[in-house]
């Protein structure tokens, strides 16, 4: 099913980016153009059927477009993995993994933070069981061999790019790295930035969603999400790229509780640990990189696991996680997934009334890029 339904979605990721990829010229491929290429092959899967725009399709945020659960099927049916696909948008803008001047840790690419460049994050589902599933370097560079752009590949990486397996998946890896860099992947072409250019208007709800975001006192959203522009004047990113554990719950409709034990050796009894994965650090248990807001309203489910299915649920649960939701349907939250190192102090009990979260949503929804770039 999801080989036929996003046939369309690959095609509109080759076509849609077409303007963000240097334009045409008559010299040769660039590595970006052959990196949409690569993006949107089938072919670079075992078994054949899954791409990168598969789970990151360019018509809905770079997001996986089959939202129905909670976390991405790879190119087997019925693998499923135990997190939920980000956006690949605004990537390029991740630092490597590092402790900031507090000593806490920031950047790095994937939940965990575990990939230090896009040509790092790049290759990595490239190799996953649960994701392209290919088995090695080697079977990667086999397909590209075999595509209809491989001359192309030797055109913009030189005669013999395909020749050696290692140092022709490394240019896989930064052809497709060069892909994310182009304008389709930050276009920041939002109604916000409209309005911080001074070229646009927020309704008077979004007005008032925009205040609570950045109001210490209320939402206080803007301490990991900033807000606006950088003391160079660059646009905001909505991001601290810092780590926290916000308490979500475990979902416990998760497909990877099902995979078998080769996959999942916990069962239901599965834990993700998050940044301590990485880092081998007990005091960094449970906690996952703060994702950009941009795009947040086309990127669903969200959280690390897709516990919350819509960003109106998601908001209630961060204003309302330690109270109770003023839904009866929802009412007290289940506990934490991993308790010890929730944030007690930025979310879970914020003076946000049912009313406040609808404008925090709605000044949410003019954080999404236009559909068509414009120059």
């Amino acid at each position: 099913m999801r080989r036929s339904m996003t046939e369309a979605m690959r095609a509109a990721t080759l076509a849609g980016c077409a303007a963000a990829l240097i334009g045409c010229s008559s010299g040769p491929p660039t590595p970006a153009q052959v990196g949409a290429q690569l993006f949107a092959d089938p072919a670079l899967s075992q078994p054949s059927g899954a791409s990168c725009a598969d789970c990151h399709a360019a018509a809905v945020a770079f997001r996986d477009p089959e939202s129905d659960h909670s976390t991405s099927m790879g190119s087997v049916a019925g693998r499923f993995g135990a997190r939920n696909a980000p956006s690949a948008m605004y990537a390029r803008f991740v630092p490597p993994l590092r402790r900031d001047a507090a000593g806490n840790w920031a950047g790095g690419l994937f939940w965990d933070g575990r990939a230090s460049s896009l040509e790092d994050q790049a290759g990595l589902p490239l190799l996953h069981p649960l994701e392209m599933n290919n088995p090695d370097q080697a079977g990667v560079v086999a397909a590209v061999r075999r595509a209809s752009y491989a001359q192309a590949f030797r055109d913009a990486f030189g005669a013999g790019a395909l020749d050696d397996d290692a140092a022709a998946f490394r240019r896989i890896t930064a052809a497709l790295a060069a892909f994310e860099r182009t304008r389709a992947f930050a276009p920041f072409s939002s109604k916000y930035d409209r309005y911080l250019a001074g070229r646009d208007e927020l309704t008077p709800s979004e007005r008032h969603g925009l205040a609570l975001f950045e109001d210490p006192a209320r939402g206080n959203c803007a301490s990991c999400h900033p807000s606006r522009p950088g003391p160079d004047g660059s646009p905001p990113l909505f991001t601290s790229f810092g780590y926290a554990n916000l308490g979500i719950p475990r979902y416990g409709n998760s497909k990877f509780f099902d995979q078998p034990a080769a996959f999942n050796p916990d069962g239901e009894g599965f834990i993700d640990h998050g940044l301590m994965t990485t880092v081998g650090d007990p005091g960094q248990d449970g906690k996952f990189r703060i994702p950009t807001l941009r795009n947040i309203a086309r990127t669903p489910p969200y959280g690390h696991n897709g516990y919350f299915q819509n960003l109106q649920y998601m908001i209630d649960f961060i204003a309302t996680r330690d109270t109770g939701s003023a839904d009866p349907a929802v009412g007290a939250w289940p506990a934490p997934e991993v308790p010890a190192t929730v944030d007690r102090e930025h979310v879970g009990h914020l003076p946000l009334s049912p009313a406040d979260i609808d404008d925090v949503v709605a000044f949410l929804g003019a954080l999404s890029d236009e559909a068509e770039i414009r120059n």
